[in-house]
């Protein structure tokens, strides 16, 4: 939804562009869009896949390449392989569009599980979520085939406008027991969970097995909506609260199940917004959209829409890896309207922000002293709905 901001309509998205991004943070256009809309239709959301020899990659995308979720009823995504020559950047569709299993898909995501490449698809759907995972396809034709379908049913009915049903808004992988193992967490927004899963593959008989850990409740009507871990104390997470604005901060256990650390964490400034205000008619000015650790793991960004900021914290965490608190640094307007997506690079010298609604991506240098943020520069893309970064050396 467009959450009641007013924003130019007359834009609409142009496929998936490539843009090239300094150390400093310095945006330029690259030639495109290098997938274009008649290719794909409404392009929500992409993961990369880094160049790789591995078993488990399909022979068409060892040089890398992107799969693109089109977040339409009838839900697909596409794999496309990436050529880079010079400042050119090429994307060549592998294989047909692959039925997403859902309705309206809103997040992928990919990772390997033992020799498989594992692609993690979530659908906010309409009637109901569901979370649909592909493995590698051995035999001719689409690169990936569908191993796992999950419909999470019934939503929580706090919010009977957002929550009548269920809605998976996002996944992650995160590791798991044993290097055969992997672990997938899922976040559901329409009945205020985070799902545990367990993964594992049987290669001799090409299958992938989704054994849920555990299931563990958000704060009733909050909306959890994407889930980060920690790069360095990788048993702490923070989960971003849509419906209320807050980030969650958690600790997954050894049986992979979460225990919540601190008291939710306003992202919105005490007495914002006016009662009288445009962006009060939506859910109280309540719109959170994603959250992104500091590579060294000190630092928490967390963006809220229809605020249009970014809220920087430090988080307090003591040689036994537990989280003693959290201090809010900065909040910073991110100089445009509706951020959706946040995006660090491995360096953390800056921060990229994609807006949907002010048809741009803005860039922020980061201090790694004290995590603070300052605007370097912004790029003009109609509907700025995901930002991803590769290094040049790594795709193509």
């Amino acid at each position: 939804g467009d959450g009641g901001v007013p924003h130019d309509r007359s834009k609409v998205g142009e496929g998936v562009h490539a843009i090239s991004v300094t150390s400093e943070g310095k945006l330029a256009a690259l030639a495109g869009p290098i997938i274009g809309a008649d290719t794909l239709q409404n392009p929500a959301y992409v993961t990369i896949l880094k160049r790789s020899d591995a078993t488990g990659r399909p022979d068409a995308l060892k040089q890398g390449g992107l799969c693109v979720v089109s977040e339409l009823s009838e839900g697909t995504f596409q794999a496309f392989a990436i050529e880079c020559e010079g400042s050119e950047v090429k994307a060549k569709a592998v294989g047909s569009r692959i039925d997403s299993g859902g309705q309206y898909p809103c997040h992928i995501t990919s990772d390997t599980v033992g020799d498989m490449e594992v692609i993690s698809v979530c659908n906010y759907g309409d009637s109901e979520g569901v979370l649909s995972l592909y493995g590698n396809n051995s035999h001719v034709g689409n690169p990936y085939i569908q191993h796992v379908r999950i419909a999470y049913g019934a939503g929580s009915k706090i919010d009977l406008a957002r929550q009548a049903t269920s809605h998976a808004h996002s996944s992650e992988f995160t590791d798991g027991p044993s290097l055969s193992k992997k672990n997938l967490c899922v976040l559901d927004l329409g009945s205020d969970k985070l799902i545990s899963y367990s993964l594992s593959t049987e290669i001799s008989e090409n299958s992938l097995k989704c054994t849920e850990q555990s299931c563990n409740g958000a704060p009733p009507g909050t909306g959890p909506r994407s889930i980060m871990f920690n790069p360095k104390y990788e048993n702490i997470a923070a989960i971003s609260l849509e419906m209320s604005a807050q980030i969650l901060l958690v600790e997954r256990k050894g049986d992979g199940s979460f225990v919540k650390l601190l008291k939710p964490i306003p992202l919105l400034p005490a007495g914002w917004p006016d009662e009288s205000s445009n962006e009060a008619k939506y859910n109280g000015g309540k719109w959170a959209s994603d959250a992104v650790f500091s590579p060294c793991g000190r630092f928490l960004y967390a963006a809220a829409r229809l605020h249009n900021s970014i809220s920087v914290f430090e988080l307090k965490i003591s040689s036994e890896k537990h989280v003693d608190g959290i201090d809010l640094v900065q909040r910073i307007p991110t100089e445009g309207l509706t951020p959706r997506c946040l995006c660090v690079p491995e360096c953390g010298s800056f921060i990229l922000v994609a807006h949907q609604h002010s048809h741009e991506i803005t860039s922020f240098s980061r201090s790694k002293d004290d995590g603070r943020l300052e605007l370097v520069d912004r790029l003009e893309f109609p509907n700025a709905a995901c930002v991803k970064l590769v290094k040049r050396d790594m795709i193509g």
